[in-house]
């Protein structure tokens, strides 16, 4: 049986949440969100309208949210959510395949290479995120949770400043798709570490009917 957490022991667990948070926020800004990920595909050669298709595939599966919520909370928050975005990380390193795809079927099988890892990690993504902010709700007390959000945002703008520097630095001093393999191969390291560091963090576990 399921024992409730006191709220000294949600505090006592909360830099996980914010080592958490800001590797994720690496994660991200070296794979398939901000302008690297623009640049990336616009290396490869993809028109803007593919380029824009692709990164539609992020909000289009987010309304997964409204069919899976429920399942999710019998399955579990915590466990739902290190199950899908650990496989995320793993599907993002799906695309350092893509020089070799594009230099061996040409940019229209690359670009269905590159939908199609997208489209998995959307799905992953909208099913993690479904599952992480009933999950955080429960796991920061109300007492603190102005302070926590306060903390968490300066740490990660800070962690995600910093990640923005690196990859800028990346980019700009070579040519090629090489340097956006690094980045993402970076990233997954990254990620792999939130996801770690959400093994820590206390709550989560699965509501009754």
């Amino acid at each position: 049986m399921h024992t409730k957490l006191t709220d000294a022991e949600k505090i006592r667990r909360l830099p996980w949440s914010i080592a958490h948070n800001a590797a994720n926020n690496v994660f991200c800004y070296f794979t398939v969100v901000g302008s690297v990920f623009i640049l990336f595909l616009n290396e490869l050669g993809l028109p803007k309208t593919q380029i824009g298709f692709l990164l539609s595939l992020f909000p289009f599966c987010g309304v997964l949210a409204l069919f899976i919520a429920p399942t999710i909370a019998r399955t579990g928050f915590k466990r739902t959510f290190i199950i899908f975005f650990g496989l995320r990380k793993f599907v993002v390193a799906f695309l350092l395949l893509t020089p070799w795809i594009l230099s061996r079927f040409g940019s229209r099988v690359t670009f269905i290479y590159v939908a199609g890892v997208l489209l998995v990690f959307a799905i992953c993504r909208a099913i993690g995120e479904t599952a992480v902010y009933p999950w955080f709700q429960e796991v920061v007390p109300n007492s603190i949770r102005g302070k926590y959000a306060a903390t968490n945002n300066i740490f990660t703008t800070l962690i995600g400043s910093l990640a923005i520097a690196v990859a800028s630095y990346v980019v700009g001093c070579s040519l090629g798709l090489s340097r956006f393999m690094i980045l993402i191969g970076a990233g997954v390291i990254f990620g792999l570490i939130s996801v770690w560091c959400a093994f820590f963090i206390p709550g989560g576990a699965p509501v009754p009917d």
